[in-house]
């Protein structure tokens, strides 16, 4: 799901192929990491990825119930240590929807993630994704 218009993603990325090829690899990355899990229970959402110029990336993961902090913490380090797509002019923003280990698909239209609710609540104003995750990756001080 791109999460800013499309014209935006061409601009940034130039290429569908380039940015198939990286969902497929984070795709890789999250199985890999979540079929080592012994006890998994089934849990619905999204991984919301943003990336950089510079090859930088940021992943949030928002499923329903929220799955293990560990099982998180394993999930986000595998997907941030995959080399993001090549992106220029500013972020691009897009979520995968997945429903792990068998579970009904979730039924939000988009991604809750809570930081990014809070940067809107702190604007007072609606925000566009990209800036709201220009907001919260500033506030974790580029992580």
């Amino acid at each position: 799901m791109l999460m800013q218009p499309e014209k935006i993603f061409g601009d940034r990325v130039g290429s569908a192929e380039k940015l198939s090829d990286y969902i497929i690899a984070l795709n890789g990355a999250a199985e890999r990491t979540l079929s080592a899990e012994s006890s998994p229970n089934p849990a619905a959402g999204f991984i919301v990825v943003a990336v950089r110029p510079g090859g930088k990336s940021k992943v949030w993961i928002d499923f329903s119930p929220a799955v293990p902090l560990a099982l998180e913490a394993r999930l986000l380090g595998s997907l941030q240590a995959v080399t993001p797509v090549s992106v220029n002019g500013g972020v691009i923003v897009f979520a995968i929807n997945a429903s792990l280990w068998d579970a009904a698909p979730t039924s939000q239209q988009s991604p809750q993630v809570a930081e990014w609710q809070q940067a809107v609540k702190q604007a007072g104003k609606p925000l566009e994704v990209g800036d709201i995750v220009d907001r919260v990756w500033s506030s974790e001080k580029n992580r």
